[in-house]
């Protein structure tokens, strides 16, 4: 497959809030779309304001990895919020409860996640 540019790869309109999207972009950028046989890499950014937010899902079949690329954001796992920024790494076990959040109200917050499974679906995506 090779390089993927970004700005080439159309944004999930099916992600709404009923599924836990909230006010947030995501991009699946690997996945079983595109030939994965294990992986998925997204990249979401997250709106100015603590409304935007992942709410809190597990991934019964696979481990997951967010990584912040820029702005400021809170991981939230069995209850504790950590605070991230950029170039700080968040190791989620599987089938372990888990949310993000924006954490500021005047920037955006980007960042990639990659799950150990080649689609959402393969993942065991739950919304809690």
């Amino acid at each position: 497959m090779g390089k993927i540019e970004v700005s080439q790869v159309l944004s999930d309109k099916n992600l709404t809030p009923d599924k836990g999207w909230v006010n947030m972009d995501l991009k699946w950028l690997v996945s079983e779309e595109n030939g994965s046989k294990h992986i998925t890499v997204g990249r979401t950014l997250f709106a100015p304001g603590r409304a935007s937010k992942h709410a809190l899902h597990r991934h019964n079949d696979a481990e997951e990895v967010i990584i912040v690329l820029q702005g400021q954001g809170n991981s939230i796992m069995n209850g504790e919020t950590t605070p991230m920024g950029p170039g700080d790494v968040f190791y989620i076990p599987q089938g372990v409860p888990h949310s993000f959040e924006n954490a500021s109200d005047d920037e955006t917050c980007e960042l990639i996640f990659v799950y150990a499974a080649p689609s959402l679906e393969k993942a065991g995506y739950e919304v809690l």
